[in-house]
């Protein structure tokens, strides 16, 4: 069965404002509650005449299914239109703690505190030890900050989660879990800091590509294997001999075991993903939604075949580690 894309357009918009460089990004209400449209970037400024949008709103729904049927806490995603474009909504997991707490209007609920926070004020500690930006991803200093910093150092679930989504961003090809697109959120009126869902997964699936790319890289197996597994990079970061960082090859990290609680994340992972489903995700999306193009065929397959070389490999390497 296909999926019924929703038709936002008649929506009212909210009042919340969100950040990000992501594209266009508006609260709207729906269903009484409040919602995030992601529009696609456009890419008249990139070095592609081929197309003039991002799949981004693809790439974010279907990414965040992903996380959702491997078990990962992620925030709620629904595909439609709104304005002509193909749009993600993402429910905004920190709208009803935006009212006012014990009716004083100055404080709310809760409030989301990006990992960059976390590691600025960790770093403090020791100026001379560290890069000094909260936005640094050098992978040193996010696990020193992981380990050590006051609200973390308590927290294993943040170890494990960090983990989990290295290990799935490089299954879906996510290059963009930078230190802002994760975090924790707090509770004033809990008094407690608990893991934010995984949020922020549109820059997946190279979503800059065109239909023609596309079935260009499938004929090509070697191109295929490229794509996936090798030219593919992390957010995140080494310290090179030259003292500048150099983004991570995911899969050539994982391979190398250097790190357990990383292997632990891959067995994870094969432990619970579930090829059916997913593909059953990507099958679900229609081609066409009236005049508008969604996923065509080409664009399936491609998904599905980066997916299947991954799988194989996190596989294999699964296997491996439990020797």
């Amino acid at each position: 069965m296909l999926l019924e894309l929703i038709k936002f357009e008649d929506a009212k918009t909210a009042g919340f404002h969100y950040g990000g460089d992501a594209g266009i990004k508006y609260g709207i209400i729906f269903d009484d509650e409040v919602w995030m449209v992601k529009y696609p970037k456009t890419t008249r400024d990139m070095r592609n005449p081929q197309i003039s949008y991002t799949t981004s709103p693809l790439s974010e729904y279907i990414g965040s299914k992903i996380y959702e049927t491997l078990g990962t806490p992620v925030h709620e995603t629904l595909l439609g239109t709104r304005k002509s474009k193909i749009v993600v909504a993402c429910k905004d997991f920190l709208a009803e703690s935006r009212q006012p707490l014990d009716g004083i209007t100055s404080l709310v609920a809760a409030k989301l505190i990006p990992f960059h926070d976390l590691k600025n004020s960790f770093m403090a500690s020791d100026f001379d030890a560290y890069s000094g930006s909260g936005s640094e991803t050098l992978l040193n200093e996010v696990l020193d900050t992981l380990y050590g910093q006051d609200d973390l150092k308590h927290m294993p679930e943040a170890v494990k989660r960090f983990w989990d989504m290295f290990v799935i961003d490089a299954f879906i090809g996510n290059n963009d879990r930078h230190n802002n697109n994760w975090g924790l959120i707090f509770s004033y009126n809990k008094g407690i800091m608990e893991l934010a869902p995984v949020y922020d997964n549109g820059n997946a699936f190279y979503n800059k590509r065109s239909i023609a790319q596309m079935q260009k890289r499938m004929d090509d197996p070697v191109a295929m294997k490229e794509d996936a597994l090798i030219s593919i990079r992390s957010a995140f970061k080494y310290k090179g001999l030259d003292n500048e960082g150099h983004k991570i090859n995911p899969f050539e990290f994982m391979q190398e075991a250097s790190n357990s609680d990383c292997s632990e994340a891959v067995l994870r992972f094969a432990t619970k993903v579930d090829i059916c489903k997913i593909e059953n995700i990507i099958n679900e999306i229609p081609e066409t939604f009236g005049v508008l193009s969604v996923m065509p065929k080409v664009q399936k397959d491609f998904y599905k075949q980066l997916l299947r070389i991954r799988l194989d490999y996190l596989l294999e390497l699964a296997e491996k580690f439990k020797d």
